[in-house]
């Protein structure tokens, strides 16, 4: 469970308790303090690189072996949830930095990787190495990613106001959601590949990270998950 930009994750990981006991999961909910991991690295996942310094969103494969270590469960299906900020970082990992979880759950953050290769990392793939552009585009779209979205989270945040890859989304939370869904979703149909994305919208909900993981639609979107791995 990845936290919002206030990184406040035992909050997070608290709330997420009544989930992970109905699905009989285990809640793992790591730090990113805001000293060690400034925007740039936590909500952009940290891309572009900078010299020297290594992207966050690499530290999920090896949090993911720790997890199977510490629970001595090595075949345990790892789900990774964020919200807000910490979807924003989700994002690029599916995008940039993929690891060993069956499924990425974004719920409600203020920007999008878009698969093409217009927009600069980490909004897009321009900038990527060449030699990898494509068949990166191609393993995004493939990848197990559901897109939750609150009905009511309408406003215009003033940080993603200043980021025009953000205003070019979409003018709030939820219509940039909708929005790179069905970009997504055509560039998927475009290139032939295949398209693993969901998207659902949970009903009379803001920017509300306790309701979103107390909701219905959240549940759902799990226990989908577990059916699918179980079933292979």
């Amino acid at each position: 469970m990845l936290a919002a930009k206030d990184r406040d994750n035992e909050a997070y990981r608290d709330q997420s308790i009544p989930l992970a006991r109905a699905v009989c999961g285990v809640v793992f909910s790591p730090s990113f303090p805001l000293k060690q991991f400034p925007t740039w690295q936590y909500q952009r996942g940290g891309f572009p690189v900078r010299q020297d310094e290594i992207p966050a969103a690499t530290l999920i494969k090896p949090m993911e072996q720790w997890a199977w270590e510490e629970t001595q469960q090595p075949d345990l299906p790892i789900i990774l949830i964020g919200h807000s900020a910490g979807a924003q970082f989700l994002d690029r990992v599916a995008a940039y930095a993929p690891a060993n979880e069956v499924e990425i759950i974004l719920m409600n953050p203020a920007t999008y990787v878009e698969p093409e290769t217009d927009s600069p990392v980490p909004y897009g793939f321009n900038g990527w190495p060449e030699n990898t552009q494509q068949q990166s585009i191609k393993r995004y779209l493939a990848e197990h990613l559901t897109i939750l979205l609150g009905s009511d989270d309408v406003e215009t945040t003033l940080e993603a106001g200043r980021i025009a890859q953000a205003m070019g989304q979409g003018r709030n939370r939820l219509e940039r959601g909708q929005w790179a869904y069905a970009q997504a979703r055509e560039e998927a149909y475009r290139l032939d590949v295949p398209f693993n994305w969901d998207i659902d919208i949970v009903p009379n909900t803001g920017h509300d990270g306790p309701k979103m993981l107390a909701s219905p639609e959240l549940r759902e979107a799990v226990e989908r998950v577990i059916s699918r791995v179980s079933s292979q």
